[in-house]
């Protein structure tokens, strides 16, 4: 039995995801992980970025747990002996081309870079870890019992844009913080032609993959 998740995101799009899938009750931890540049391949990038972040989250976990105040404020009956957490990390990019596209920092590259997607087809993919863990409530004891690793991919392609709608587009602030400078769920969706793959995985969590490997990992969600 799960009795509650952790999102290592302070993202609110993979929050709203949560809740929306029925994945609750949930705390949120985020990682404070630096991501860098740690290989080539786009789809490994993301793995090990989501691993990393992981581990970083675990770790917060551990101390968090041994505070009064962060006990008392978890989404689990009080009487509990032992509580089962399931940790889910994330991390999205997007490539073109197989050359991964980083997230933009003003709005002059958040232009340069969808003037890059514009009329083309790219791939949007969100690696996921998910551990499983296991707190002995008297002794405060975190074990991390059973994890793995996946990624969706999704193929996402784009209408022509002129500048004018680029930069109008950019003017909204929806890039800020989000691979490839877009929200395929708001105003973004004016100039997305068509999706091959996870609707929910180019918002940031696959939720169907990610239900399905629980499934697999034997726990009832």
């Amino acid at each position: 039995m799960i009795d509650c998740y952790i999102l290592g995101s302070q993202s609110n799009d993979r929050k709203e995801l949560m809740e929306k899938a029925g994945l609750v009750p949930f705390i949120v931890l985020p990682s404070d992980y630096p991501e860098k540049d740690e290989a080539n391949e786009p789809t490994r990038l993301a793995e090990i970025h989501a691993t990393k972040k992981a581990q970083v989250v675990i770790d917060k976990f551990r101390l968090e747990m041994k505070k009064d105040k962060f006990r008392a404020s978890l989404p689990i009956p009080k009487d509990l002996k032992t509580a089962t957490f399931i940790l889910i990390t994330a991390d999205t990019i997007v490539s073109l081309k197989s050359e991964v596209i980083g997230k933009a920092e003003d709005e002059a590259e958040a232009i340069s870079i969808l003037r890059r997607l514009a009329g083309q087809t790219h791939k949007l993919i969100t690696a996921y870890r998910l551990a499983v863990l296991e707190v002995d409530m008297a002794s405060l004891r975190v074990e991390e019992k059973k994890s793995t690793i996946n990624s969706s991919v999704t193929r996402v392609k784009f209408d022509p844009m002129d500048d004018d709608h680029i930069r109008a587009y950019v003017k909204t602030g929806e890039w800020k913080g989000r691979a490839g400078c877009y929200a395929i769920q708001l105003r973004a969706s004016q100039f997305v032609r068509s999706i091959d793959g996870s609707h929910s995985g180019v918002i940031g969590l696959p939720v169907s993959n990610i239900v399905t490997d629980l499934r697999t990992m034997g726990l009832d969600v």
